[in-house]
């Protein structure tokens, strides 16, 4: 009796473990292709940045900034009064 049942508890749990296995691979693959597109990604944003840090780096400089407002025309000089500094506390 007892080896019956040892029997049939083992065939059936073949086919459940084995539904099992597939299913994890499945998950598996799903993951990973989230991944790689999670990646691309972070490659893109890290493109972006060092573009966008670079374009903060060549405007951020004086002369570049100068030359700039003399080729634009909709830029004119600002009045004193118009001038608001701003400084940190503590500084």
């Amino acid at each position: 009796m007892f080896k019956k049942v040892f029997s049939l508890v083992l065939l059936l749990l073949f086919p459940a473990l084995l539904c099992l296995n597939v299913w994890q691979s499945f998950r598996y693959q799903q993951l990973e292709s989230e991944l790689v597109s999670l990646q691309k990604q972070q490659l893109d944003l890290v493109e972006r940045n060092k573009r966008a840090l670079a374009a903060v780096a060549v405007y951020s400089s004086p002369s570049r900034v100068g030359a700039l407002a003399e080729e634009s025309e909709d830029l004119t000089r600002a009045g004193a009064g118009d001038v608001i500094l701003l400084q940190k506390e503590g500084q």
